[in-house]
C-alpha cells in the first residue's frame, strides 16, 4: 500500500513538483554542458568556434523554453545546441566556403546521417545531392539507428 499513499486523487506529486521546477541556465549547464558539447563538437570541430556555440546554446533565452518543452528537458538541449551548431557551421562556410568533400558514390547509412545531422541537410536535399530517393535517405536513418543501436 505505500506505493500508492504519493498518489492521491489521480496525482502523482512528484511528477507535479518536477514539472514546476524550472531549471535555471547554470543548472542547465552543470547538467547538460558535456553532453551538448559533444553534440555541437560532432558538427563543429573548431574547439574554439564550438565553445562559442555552447555558450550561446546555455546563455540563449531559447533554453529557458526548455522548461515547459512537450518532451524532456534534455531532448530540447539536444535539439537547441544542434541547431546552433549547424547555424554556426552554415556561417563559417559561407566566409570561407570549403570543397565539397562529400562523395557521391558514398551511399552509407554512416555518411547519410552526417550529411543530414551534423552538415544540417535536409533529407530531401541529401537524396538530391546524393542522387537517391527520398525514401532510401530514411530507409538509411533507420538503418543507421539499428546499427548504432546494436554497437
Amino acid at each position: 500500500m505505500s506505493e500508492l499513499e504519493p498518489i492521491k486523487n489521480g496525482v502523482d506529486r512528484q511528477s507535479v513538483a518536477r514539472r514546476s521546477e524550472n531549471m535555471t541556465s547554470l543548472e542547465a549547464y552543470d547538467k547538460y554542458g558535456a553532453m551538448a558539447y559533444g553534440i555541437i563538437l560532432q558538427i563543429l570541430p573548431q574547439v574554439h568556434l564550438a565553445q562559442e556555440v555552447l555558450v550561446s546554446v546555455f546563455s540563449s533565452p531559447q533554453l529557458q523554453a526548455c522548461n515547459s518543452y512537450p518532451f524532456s528537458f534534455v531532448a530540447c538541449v539536444i535539439k537547441l545546441a544542434r541547431a546552433k551548431a549547424v547555424e554556426a557551421k552554415r556561417k563559417v562556410t559561407a566566409i570561407a566556403p570549403i570543397s565539397d568533400p562529400s562523395n557521391t558514390s558514398d551511399t552509407s547509412p554512416a555518411k547519410i546521417f552526417d550529411l543530414s545531422f551534423c552538415q544540417g541537410f535536409t533529407p530531401e536535399e541529401v537524396a538530391q545531392k546524393l542522387n537517391i530517393s527520398k525514401s532510401e535517405v530514411l530507409r538509411s536513418f533507420h538503418e543507421y539507428f539499428k546499427l548504432y543501436r546494436n554497437a
